[in-house]
């Protein structure tokens, strides 16, 4: 069986397995045009204040032609709570955090819109994860 492949969690493998997340690119599988899709965790600090097409990581050198999936989380401040990006935090008594995670074609900045109304989210770590077929 000289073809097959084996991942192991934690151990270093090539990246063929759909189940590995990793700050490499990484091909997962194959868009309906033919093309290969590729991941890639791209990890960052969000904003301290809400704010609007706040630049979370610039991606230009991935040659990124469609965007198949984009998508992360993030921990409050203090540990309590943990969000998925492009989502919001909503409660009977007001809406306490939001974040919308979007790609720009003509620069490569992956951007979000950030409400951060209790402060909780202020400097989270953020990790997103973009899922893509190439140029």
């Amino acid at each position: 069986m000289p073809d097959k492949k084996y991942c192991i969690q934690l151990a270093e493998c090539d990246g063929n397995s759909k189940e590995v997340y990793s700050f490499d690119e990484v091909e997962i599988g194959t868009w309906v045009d033919g093309k290969p899709i590729y991941r890639k965790v791209i990890s960052g600090t969000l904003a301290d204040k809400s704010g609007n097409g706040i630049v979370f990581a610039n991606v230009s050198d991935l040659k990124i032609d469609k965007v198949v999936n984009l998508y992360g989380n993030l921990v409050d401040g203090v540990g309590n709570a943990q969000i998925m990006l492009q989502t919001s935090l909503n409660r009977t008594n007001g809406l306490f955090a939001a974040v919308n995670v979007y790609y720009y074609n003509n620069n490569g900045n992956i951007v979000y819109h950030f409400l951060n109304n209790d402060g909780l989210y202020s400097g989270a770590t953020a990790y997103v994860i973009i899922e893509y077929t190439k140029q």
